[in-house]
């Protein structure tokens, strides 16, 4: 009996660790050569996330990779330099909120 409760206990603690991890995002346009130049505009994207009842994750550690896909469609192809990431949470009465805000610089390069 005490065999099970502790592989019980290992498994319940396996999976409330699972639920920790996020995914690892790279933010900025890889550039290989001369940093491109040309003409600017700031762009803004947000991505939210809930915890319910301070303790069940819904879909929090995914919101800094869907905030740099959604800057990305934003972008449109262009350069994305200069990210600046903004975290902030919200209490509720059941749940707490939580938001990552990405705000850069998108650089269209000069025709030649």
């Amino acid at each position: 009996m005490k065999t099970i409760t502790r592989q019980l206990a290992g498994i319940l603690t396996a999976a409330l660790l699972a639920a920790c991890a996020g995914t690892p995002v790279s933010l900025g346009t890889r550039v290989t050569g001369p940093i491109p130049t040309g003409e600017e505009r700031t762009i803004t994207a947000e991505a939210c996330g809930f915890q319910l009842l301070l303790f069940i994750p819904i879909s929090i550690n995914s919101r800094a990779q869907r905030a740099y896909q959604a800057l990305e469609v934003e972008a449109g192809g262009d350069f994305i330099t200069n990210v600046q990431v903004q975290e902030r949470w919200t209490y509720g009465f059941v749940e707490t909120q939580y938001c990552t805000t990405l705000q850069d610089k998108a650089v269209r390069p000069k025709s030649t």
